[in-house]
C-alpha cells in the first residue's frame, strides 16, 4: 500500500468522525459546526489535491503494518474535535473568526504552494532543484 491511503482515509473520515460525535454528544452548537465545515472542506480539498497535483513524497510503497500505524498517528488529529465537543464548552465568537481566517490562510497558502511545487516539478525540474538549492543556500548564510 502507498503511504497516502492512510492519510486518504483518515482525511476522508473526519467529517464523519466529527459528525458522529456531534450526534453522540448531542452537541450542535457554533463551534462544532464550525470545526466540522472548516476540517471537513480542508479534506475534500486535499483529497481533490491528491487527484489533481499529487505529492510524490506521498507515493512511497510502505507495508500494511505501517500504514496502520499511520493511520493511527494521524488519528491524533482527532482529539481535539473530541475535546470540544465532548466538553459542550463554547468557543468565544472573536476565536472563532480568528480560527476561520487562519484556516482560509493556511489552506490557501497550502494547496498554492503545493500545486506551485508539482506543477514546477513537472514542466521545469531542472529550475526547481536549482532554485530550491539557492534558497537553501541563503538560508544558511
Amino acid at each position: 500500500m502507498k503511504i497516502k491511503h492512510s492519510i486518504n482515509l483518515h482525511k476522508a473520515t473526519t467529517f464523519i468522525f466529527i459528525f458522529v460525535l456531534m450526534i453522540a454528544y448531542q452537541n450542535f452548537t457554533l463551534g462544532p459546526w464550525v470545526y466540522l465545515a472548516l476540517h471537513g472542506t480542508y479534506a475534500i480539498l486535499w483529497l481533490l489535491k491528491d487527484r489533481i497535483y499529487p505529492d510524490k513524497q506521498w507515493e512511497e510503497e510502505i507495508p500494511i503494518l505501517q500504514g496502520i500505524i499511520v493511520f493511527v498517528v494521524v488519528c491524533l488529529y482527532w482529539v481535539a474535535p473530541y475535546i470540544l465537543i465532548s466538553s459542550g464548552t463554547e468557543p468565544p465568537i472573536p476565536l472563532v473568526a480568528a480560527a476561520i481566517s487562519l484556516n482560509i490562510f493556511g489552506i490557501f497558502f497550502h494547496y498554492s504552494s503545493d500545486a506551485q511545487k508539482y506543477y514546477t516539478l513537472k514542466y521545469k525540474p531542472c529550475s526547481f532543484k536549482k532554485d530550491f538549492l539557492l534558497v537553501a543556500e541563503i538560508q544558511t548564510i
